[in-house]
């Protein structure tokens, strides 16, 4: 426990020499990223792994010339604040406005604190970066399970819409819809009427807080004429 203490509360600057030191650093930022980004690649999410893998980079590589600026007429803490001022304009840009809310705001927060792990991993906190980047990932898999089934919980339901397919069009829009949710559910049938509409019977199985956004976009894509929600089977009767 205290060689752990020891690692996680020195800099590595204490223990190695350039450049070796620059070395383990990147080398530890390039880990931590792929940490982070891995959970938000898995989950399709516009900053996935290789954009975390370089915003982490990144701020090390600042952070690691900031030390040359050190002198009596510059100041090496201009350099991080400068990385916080930047980063905020890239976790902007994987923030979604939509007609039905505010959408990436988790992947904005994972991108500025990846930016500020970089940050104590290029001050020479390796470990420190690392014990951080392995946190965060558990809050965000952990967390995200113990949100759905404690808080909103998973609700299963089956609907029924009736659609343009306009040449394949509006199934390909909707087919991505369903894929930006993360639908569980698998599309039961697709039945062609006389007149070319097509009507679909669809088992979706959401978080309750997400289920409503999905059929709320649902709704709005082009083509789309009608959606209504299916009543549950009966249950059999008692043998």
């Amino acid at each position: 426990m205290h060689v752990f203490t020891e690692l996680t509360t020195r800099s590595l600057r204490e223990w190695l020499p350039a450049p070796w030191l620059e070395i383990a650093l990147a080398l530890a930022s390039v880990i931590c990223g792929a940490i982070l980004g891995a959970e938000r690649e898995r989950h399709e999410k516009p900053a996935g792994l290789r954009t975390l893998i370089l915003v982490c980079l990144g701020s090390t590589v600042f952070t690691i010339i900031s030390f040359v600026f050190t002198s009596s007429t510059g100041d090496s803490g201009r350099v991080a604040a400068q990385i916080v001022t930047g980063i905020g304009f890239l976790g902007a840009g994987a923030i979604l406005h939509s007609r039905n809310g505010v959408s990436g705001m988790t992947t904005a927060a994972t991108i500025w604190v990846t930016a500020a792990i970089g940050v104590a991993v290029g001050a020479g906190f390796a470990v420190a970066g690392l014990a951080t980047s392995v946190l965060v990932r558990i809050v965000l898999v952990a967390v995200l399970k113990w949100e759905i089934h404690h808080l909103g919980g998973i609700q299963t339901v089956a609907i029924e819409l009736e659609f343009d397919p306009d040449h394949g069009k509006t199934r390909i829009k909707m087919e991505r819809l369903r894929e930006e949710f993360r639908v569980t559910g698998q599309a039961l049938a697709y039945e062609k009427l006389p007149d070319g509409i097509v009507r679909a019977q669809l088992s979706l199985r959401l978080p309750r807080r997400h289920l409503r956004e999905f059929l709320d976009e649902l709704a709005s894509v082009t083509g789309v004429n009608s959606i209504h929600e299916l009543e549950p089977a009966p249950l059999p009767p008692p043998s």
